[in-house]
Order: C-alpha cells, then structure tokens, then sequence
C-alpha cells in the first residue's frame, strides 16, 4: 500500500515558529554585532582624530611665550587663537646685516630645521644673551652656499635671509623664523564644527582659506562643556582674554568634544590637552 509523504499543519506551524525563532536570535546577534562595530569605528574615528590634534597644539602651543607677543592681542578667543608659528629655527653661520641659517644636517639633535619656506614679511628672531630674543623683519630669503663658521655634519645649501636692521650677532647666535597662524573652531558647509588652521599670506598680506584638521566635533553639550580653548595665567586662574591681557597666558587648553555611536544612543566623547607655554625672554 503507497503512503504519501509530507507534514500536517501542526507540524507545519511548529516548523515555522521554530524558523522564525532562529531567525529572530540570528538578527538580533546581527543588530548587536553591528552596533558594536558601529560603537568601536567611532571610538576608533575619535581616537584617531584627537591624536593629531593633540600633537599639533602641543608642538605648536608649547614653544611659544605670551609674555614675549607670540599670541596676537586682540585674536584671541574661545574658537580662534592666533599666533606666531615657528617655521624655521637655526643657528646664525656669519655676523652681518645679513643672517645665514646653518644648512640642514645630519646631527642628533639636528642644527637646522627648515619647516616651511621663508620668504619675505616673515619674523626673524635672535638671541642676545640677557636681551633675550630681538626680533627682525625679513626683506627677502635666498638659498646660498656659504663657508659656515658653525661647523656641520652635512654642508650643503644655506637660507641667507636679509633682515630690516643689521644682524650685529657672532656665528653660532640661535635664531627663529617665524610666521603669523591662525587656529579656529569654525562652522563649515555642512553644518557641522571642525578646528582648522589658517595660514598667513606675506605675499597677499591676508590669511589664507582654512584648511581643516580634525573634525567634525560637537560644539557644545547642555553641561557648558564646550569645543574650543581656555587660557590660565601663572597662578591657574582661568583667563578671559580680552586684548589686553594675553601676555599673561601661561597655559591653554583645547577640548575636542566627539560624537560617539552607542549600543543604544549617541554619545559624547570629550578629550583635553595641555599646552604650557615657555618664558624665553621679551622681545
């Protein structure tokens, strides 16, 4: 006797039920996976941001001094902090009206570092013993090739920069270039808050676009936390600069505020660092 084979409608219901269970759990391991990756990519996206960020404001933050005018009075503010950036430092080769930087070299610590092009309307800044540092505009910037009474490791071609006054230095005097930059928290197109950096032009004698460096972040939370910077004095009293008191600023602060995916919600990462800013001596 043929008996057909096949499932009644009970067992049918209970197979479905049984399927939809599995896939049930299965999505909901697949929504849980997903928002971790989600989770960590942000996490990671934060992490990677703030790095840079960090290193930048130390590096550029750090060898400066308030005292000496290297924070432009005036610029200064919870979203912008203008300042001078060093772009060259050296030691002077000759004494004369005109300064040679060392060539670069090979040595540890280098003598010579050369991170952007001088050109003319750049500052060139000399050490004088108890006179401190004395600044000097720069009329034009050529590459020489110079006997050098510094002795290096690798001679080769030298800055030869032509100042406003006579250098009036011995060889071997520490010298700095530096040139007017400006870090803002800005609002870009797409509505959305980032820190940039604006360069100076000494050719169009104006501030270039802004280029942006890390971004985005989250401008402010309902806590009064805030994207920006802050400023203390001597004493770690915070500061309001207010342009007249900017000599003053001993210590900045800038804090990155992130939005970070959540298993459930979007949060905020928030994420600070410290820039102490050096006594040289006034200008």
């Amino acid at each position: 006797m043929l008996r057909r084979s096949g499932v009644t409608l009970v067992e049918l219901l209970v197979a479905l039920s049984l399927g939809g269970l599995v896939l049930a759990v299965a999505v909901g391991s697949m929504l849980r996976q997903y928002r971790g990756a989600r989770w960590v990519e942000g996490l990671t996206g934060a992490e990677l941001q703030l790095r840079p960020t960090l290193r930048l404001v130390a590096d550029e933050l750090e060898p400066l001094d308030a005292a000496a005018g290297d924070l432009a009075a005036g610029q200064v503010s919870d979203t912008a902090i203008e300042l001078r950036a060093v772009i060259a430092a050296s030691l002077t080769c000759d004494s004369s009206a005109t300064v040679t930087l060392v060539p670069e070299t090979g040595a540890a610590p280098p003598l010579g570092g050369l991170a952007r092009p001088v050109t003319a309307g750049d500052s060139a800044w000399l050490y004088r013993d108890s006179l401190g540092w004395r600044g000097h505009a720069v009329i034009s910037a050529s590459r020489t090739t110079t006997a050098c009474g510094v002795p290096t490791s690798t001679p080769g071609p030298a800055v030869n920069l032509a100042l406003d006054a006579p250098a009036d230095v011995p060889a071997g005097t520490p010298v700095r270039v530096t040139r007017w930059e400006r870090w803002v928290v800005y609002r870009a197109g797409d509505g959305r808050w980032y820190l940039g950096v604006r360069d100076w032009s000494p050719a169009a004698s104006r501030f270039l676009a802004v280029q942006p460096v890390a971004g985005p972040f989250v401008r402010r939370v309902p806590s009064g936390a805030r994207t920006g910077f802050r400023y203390f004095d001597a004493t770690d009293a915070e500061l309001d600069p207010d342009g007249t008191n900017e000599r003053a600023i001993a210590r900045v602060r800038i804090t990155t505020l992130s939005a970070v995916p959540a298993a459930t919600t979007d949060s905020v990462r928030r994420d600070s660092a410290e820039a102490v800013l050096s006594r040289r001596g006034t200008s």
